[in-house]
């Protein structure tokens, strides 16, 4: 797998990567709060047209929260 890179460098035309680094706003209601993510950069986040924020998948896939101010990325690793 990749190493982890600045997140200066991560893709934003909609591609799902690992994010880590940042917090979540909102969308999580778990105990703990992950090391990382699985993300995407947006401009429609649970439909609502945005200026371009950080999403996650939570749950079963089917909601969305907001990451906020990831730090670093990296590729999701290839399917086995």
């Amino acid at each position: 797998m990749s190493e982890w890179q600045p997140i200066g460098t991560a893709p934003m035309d909609g591609s799902w990567i690992l994010l880590a680094g940042g917090s979540i706003s909102y969308g999580w209601d778990g105990d703990g709060v992950p090391d990382a993510v699985t993300g995407q950069y947006t401009e429609c986040l649970n439909g609502r047209k945005t200026k371009g924020r950080w999403q996650f998948a939570w749950y079963d896939g089917g909601y969305y929260g907001e990451y906020e101010n990831p730090t670093h990325w990296m590729p999701l690793p290839e399917a086995q």
